[in-house]
């Protein structure tokens, strides 16, 4: 159910005065439409510009999320001005850009900067695009999704930008738009009586995962203000009946006043998607009393630009953000727009954010029938930056077989999970998948895992089965959530930047998978362990022993 968003493969040639930007053809589904783009058609680019002071960043952060910093309960997260200060991009950088731009006659008035300078975004008309990238932008249709966008396999940057723009959008970037991992609606669920809801036989509900996971009748208090955003992606829309009729049939909600969801963008009640709606409606459900912010992205060409942006310039963003959507890392190259993306995620995490990603539904790799070269996982669950969240399945909790997990190709372990990955591979040298497969130094996910088959949800009316990862993550985000409220509640600050907490104290907080393994390239993958694994990561959370460790930590300090 996990939905794949971009699928990005760059290769770069250096000439004498451009940098030139060739892409592999177009992926699966996608063919050019035998129309050309209109002259006057325009399109928002994105333009990321090299930022300042990375080792300043990282210093903060060590501070701010390590739980054996001294000063990690004493220091506040750093607020949009601060962190500006910090990464604000070189004026040199600023100025080439605009003279680039202005060169070519693009309206300068028109164009927005992030806060800190680090995107601009500017309409732009095709027509100028063309000149002004050496391009060659046509129009692509999705053969399956009928979705229409334009797109160029090559573009050149000048030279003298080479040093100073990361990435331009949309260029050669292509969304993925493959189906979610879903069971068929299922008709005669109305049929049970609710009180069976809260069984793990047949299907799971929010009463389920309150139990499985000590959460139990925890809610927030208003006054704590605590705000989780879901993240909706590829015309994903959302329906207040339908939330209403979740709460109240499977949920068994006893409020009089349901409460309601804040929308962010457009949002279309007529065309609820699958994925948004159960996003949304486990939110509600498992984080009560949290403000809900549904932040919609309509934009399908380039709406991870489009989110970042946003969040870039929010002075008070959410607290806790759940993305379940993703793309595949790029098989031959580091991409570029993947790095940009990175440095986002991490600047949001300075500033106290929570980002918890679904790690998706394709095992180890795309295709579980044939073999593969190497195996690949997803971002960004595979920035370090975020918290990746891997699937279980059974009353008696076991790995998912779909449960995408592995190492990162381009993205180097971070010094939290070191020890923890380091643990895995050496007792677990007699099943590990052939070396040529995987990267073992590489970033290693998922970080944790929950419950991730046949969730009940609604959607236009109709009581649905839907599986998988992304089914977890907005679960997860809810409980750290009303973690959040709990830390408010005793006077300290939100948990912010997870993993480092999570890894330092893993063996009290975490519930241990060692059963199962995940699936793909016509291999078993990777199997469960006792401690990390590449299927489960560090296994199922409690949501009171969480609260007794912090409470643990409090005391010490």
């Amino acid at each position: 159910m996990f939905s794949i968003i971009w699928l990005l493969h760059f290769d770069f040639v250096i000439t004498t005065s451009h940098c030139e930007i060739i892409s592999s053809p177009p992926p699966k589904h996608w063919l050019q439409h035998a129309s050309v783009p209109h002259a006057n058609h325009q399109e928002n680019f994105y333009f990321y510009l090299k930022q300042s002071n990375s080792h300043q960043l990282n210093y903060h952060l060590h501070i701010r999320g390590n739980p054996d910093h001294h000063l990690y309960h004493r220091t506040s997260w750093l607020t949009l001005d601060q962190l500006t200060e910090i990464v604000r991009p070189d004026s040199i950088s600023i100025q080439r850009l605009y003279h680039f731009l202005w060169s070519h006659k693009i309206n300068l008035n028109q164009c927005r900067h992030s806060h800190d300078g680090a995107i601009l975004v500017c309409p732009i008309l095709l027509s100028k695009a063309n000149r002004m990238l050496s391009a060659n932008y046509q129009n692509y249709c999705h053969t399956v999704k009928n979705i229409n966008i334009t797109r160029t396999l090559s573009f050149r940057l000048p030279q003298f930008l080479s040093n100073h723009i990361v990435v331009i959008t949309p260029t050669t970037v292509f969304p993925d738009l493959s189906v979610f991992t879903s069971s068929k609606p299922s008709t005669h669920i109305r049929k049970k009586r609710l009180n069976q809801f809260c069984s793990c036989e047949q299907y799971i509900s929010p009463c389920y995962l309150r139990n499985q996971y000590d959460i139990h009748q925890y809610r927030a208090h208003p006054i704590t203000n605590i705000t989780l955003s879901i993240i909706g992606l590829a015309n994903q829309y959302i329906n207040d009946d339908d939330n209403d009729l979740f709460l109240t049939s499977i949920d068994e909600s006893q409020e009089v006043i349901k409460p309601k969801v804040n929308i962010l963008g457009y949002n279309d009640p007529l065309k609820p998607g699958r994925e948004a709606s159960l996003d949304v409606q486990y939110a509600l459900a498992i984080a009560r009393g949290v403000r809900i912010v549904f932040c919609s992205i309509s934009d399908t060409n380039d709406p991870f630009s489009d989110f970042l942006f946003q969040l870039a310039n929010m002075q008070s963003p959410p607290d806790v953000i759940s993305i379940s959507y993703g793309f595949l890392e790029t098989i031959n190259d580091y991409s570029s727009f993947q790095k940009a993306i990175n440095l986002e995620l991490q600047k949001a995490t300075a500033r106290g954010v929570s980002i918890i990603a679904a790690t998706g539904d394709n095992g180890v790799g795309q295709d579980s029938v044939h073999a593969c070269s190497s195996y690949h996982i997803n971002f960004p669950a595979s920035s370090p930056w975020v918290t990746a969240i891997g699937g279980t399945m059974g009353c008696f909790e076991q790995a998912a077989f779909f449960s995408s997990g592995g190492f990162s190709s381009y993205d180097s372990q971070p010094i939290y999970q070191i020890d923890a990955v380091s643990q895995y591979l050496k007792c677990n040298r007699q099943v590990l998948p052939r070396p040529h497969l995987f990267k073992s130094r590489g970033r290693a996910v998922p970080d944790v895992a929950l419950h991730a088959t046949n969730y009940l949800n609604i959607v236009n009316g109709a009581i649905q089965s839907t599986t998988g990862t992304s089914a977890a993550a907005p679960v997860f985000a809810s409980m750290i959530a009303l973690i959040n409220d709990y830390q408010l509640r005793h006077n300290r600050k939100r948990l912010g930047f997870l993993n480092p907490l999570l890894y330092r104290y893993a063996s009290d907080l975490f519930n241990d998978i060692t059963s199962g393994y995940n699936t793909g390239c016509n291999t078993t993958g990777f199997y469960a362990s006792s401690g990390w694994d590449p299927v489960t990561g560090l296994g199922t959370l409690s949501f009171i022993r969480l609260q007794r460790v912090l409470d643990r930590m409090n005391r010490i300090t």
